[in-house]
């Protein structure tokens, strides 16, 4: 009899230990990100050095921040299952036609979104990547039209954008540096429409053009070596607080006629270049 009980008391222990077991894996497994580098109530990132992800899997446009004040002349951000890159869902920006002043902005026309993700600030090493689809249609060679920018917390031209104009994608920056006119631009590649370009960025932020640099892939492969804009990649501040925030989507020439559209699918922030590129799919341009 005192055989049997203890074989009870071991049955009974074992299966309160499996219970325990199940209960650890389910609180580690998995989590939600706040706004502060997260992807709005979206699942934690399982990239190692990946600290924010927009892939729109989501369905709505959670992952990005609430900006009104972006949209001047464009339509309303829009979740689509096709165009996608990768997974079941991208995001569709378009503008129409022209607008001015009594539309609100003082020189262009824009229809941006805003990641959830914190300030840019000097010594960041940050790692940026991003799938862009022009439509067919899209006036590839107009005058400029920006497709990202690392935005300064103040007014002007920023340190750094990524445009598609007069048929190619370039970098540019510095036009509206603080100590004047520092501009570069550096073409990157013909713009061609109807096809997925999939883009990393690497920037080290820094007023200090010492420190700053900015490296850009296109399609896995390296169309911009390390460059050190003349004005560096933030711009000194008024107030002393040298930051930017990084938005993507559609900004133009407010004299632009012709309707255009791109799409955006799996934006990644990391401190890697395996961080904002791991799972992607191989490229299809």
């Amino acid at each position: 009899m005192l055989g049997g009980k203890l074989s009870v008391r071991n049955r009974a222990r074992v299966a309160l230990m499996g219970a325990l077991a199940l209960l650890l894996a389910a609180c580690t497994s998995g989590g939600g990100q706040g706004s502060e580098g997260g992807g709005g109530g979206a699942p934690a990132p399982a990239v190692e050095g990946l600290l924010w992800s927009g892939d729109f899997e989501t369905g709505d446009m959670s992952q990005f921040e609430d900006t009104p004040q972006n949209i001047v002349g464009g339509a309303e951000p829009k979740v689509v299952q096709d165009p996608v890159r990768q997974g079941g869902n991208a995001v569709e920006l378009s503008i129409e036609g022209t607008s001015s002043s009594s539309d609100g902005i003082c020189c262009g026309s824009r229809d941006e979104i805003q990641p959830r993700f914190r300030n840019l600030v000097s010594g960041d090493d940050l790692w940026f990547g991003f799938s862009s689809y022009l439509a067919p249609g899209f006036p590839t060679d107009a005058y400029w039209q920006v497709i990202t920018q690392f935005k300064q917390n103040f007014d002007g031209s920023p340190p750094l954008e990524l445009n598609v104009e007069e048929g190619q994608y370039k970098l540019e920056g510095g036009q509206g540096h603080p100590d004047g006119s520092k501009v570069f631009v550096k073409p990157l590649a013909e713009a061609t429409t109807g096809v997925w370009v999939d883009w990393v960025l690497h920037v080290k932020f820094s007023a200090d053009p010492a420190e700053g640099y900015v490296e850009v892939w296109k399609d896995g492969r390296q169309v911009l070596d390390r460059f050190a804009p003349r004005g560096g990649t933030l711009y000194p501040a008024p107030d002393g607080n040298d930051a930017s925030y990084v938005k993507t989507g559609y900004y133009r020439d407010a004299k632009i006629d012709q309707p255009g559209t791109i799409y955006f699918d799996n934006w990644r922030i990391g401190t890697s270049r395996d961080a904002v590129t791991t799972g992607l799919d191989a490229p299809t341009g």
